[in-house]
């Protein structure tokens, strides 16, 4: 069994030969770090380890306005990037991005740009396009990856602080752009489908949530953005795809909001932020499929003895009739060591084998 055919079988709830190993972020410092301690320089730490492989397969999903570079040093740049927002982007940190002003904050700025969501054939880069061929040719395991509509608000369009308060203050003005940016998204994979790219998967990485739960209450998710990805699993449904959603924080309460909305499967499932995947397999394991749970902070900071109890306590309940992938509880660190990666990968072979 081939890693494509492992991930296929187990976002189906089925059983495989094993759990399927996925990592998808090791901060720079961490392969820096692993680097000095004996990983070969250029070396993909998902070939080193053997790894399974998921691709993701992304467009232009922006307004598409000018570019401005307006500072920078040898840390970090400033500069107003294709969705009107002014972001630092710090050049040796992992550290996301800092938002300092955006363009669309009202009614009158959004009809100003909202026609600049058109689908178009040069939204596809030529080097998307390659890799796609790369990848298929490998036979791995590729995914659509657009901007969940939510995120699109939040991150690319207006920031946190100015967007939040209008779920509940200007609820019409979110919709609109939810369900505009929804047809988009779908119009530009379907567009991808219509030029022979097909997809295994549909993957949204949309932090809705933080440490305490949700950043909006289950009403206003079931109002307004639930509709949207009603319609997006809908197109996955045509496809015969799963939709898959990345979202960091307390999910707890969001995951039966996800089941209604169709997700198939959820990461990375924090743990420090109070998600088990011991109790929540208990609770929705015949309906959603889990991914992630090994907490970053064991691995680093656990003992031996710690490390192994992390990995066969969750798999052993994780994986039981399927719809278990391990994966980190968000990324991989630095203060994660190259033996200690090592450690981890062992175990999950070890405790993650069916039959």
């Amino acid at each position: 069994m081939n890693s494509r055919e492992r991930i296929r079988i187990t976002l189906k709830r089925g059983i495989p030969d094993r759990v399927p190993m996925l990592d998808i972020t090791f901060w720079p410092e961490t392969l820096q770090r692993w680097q000095q301690e004996g990983l070969p320089e250029g070396v993909d730490p998902v070939d080193y380890f053997g790894l399974d492989r998921i691709e993701r397969f992304g467009f232009d999903g922006s307004l598409q306005l000018p570019v401005e570079m307006m500072e920078e040093t040898d840390r970090w740049r400033i500069y107003r990037n294709a969705n009107g927002l002014v972001v630092k982007e710090w050049k040796d940190s992992y550290a996301p991005p800092a938002r300092l002003e955006c363009t669309v904050r009202n009614w009158d700025e959004w009809l100003k740009v909202k026609a600049r969501l058109q689908v178009s054939p040069d939204r596809i880069p030529d080097w998307m396009l390659q890799n796609y061929r790369t990848w298929r040719e490998r036979d791995w395991f590729v995914v659509a990856e657009p901007v969940e509509p939510m995120w699109y608000i939040l991150d690319h369009l207006m920031g946190f602080q100015n967007a939040l308060p209008l779920i509940a203050e200007q609820p019409d003005l979110i919709a609109d752009i939810l369900n505009t940016y929804t047809d988009f998204l779908l119009g530009m994979c379907e567009l991808c489908v219509q030029r022979g790219i097909t997809f295994d998967g549909l993957w949204f990485f949309s932090d809705l949530c933080y440490k305490n739960g949700m950043l909006f209450s289950p009403r206003a998710y079931r109002e307004l953005l639930m509709p949207c990805h009603l319609k997006v699993k809908a197109w996955c449904e045509a496809q015969g795809i799963p939709m898959l959603l990345h979202c960091d924080g307390d999910v707890r309460q969001f995951i039966p909001l996800l089941i209604e909305a169709g997700f198939d499967a959820i990461q990375p499932l924090e743990a420090r932020a109070g998600n088990d995947v011991r109790e929540l397999k208990r609770l929705y394991g015949t309906q959603i499929v889990f991914f992630g749970n090994i907490s970053a902070d064991v691995m680093a900071y656990g003992t031996d003895e710690e490390l192994e109890e992390e990995i066969r306590s969750k798999l052993a309940v994780a994986m039981e009739g399927g719809g278990y992938m391990y994966h980190s509880d968000h990324s991989i660190p630095p203060t994660v060591s190259l033996a200690r990666y090592a450690q981890v990968v062992q175990l999950v072979r070890k405790y993650g084998q069916y039959g």
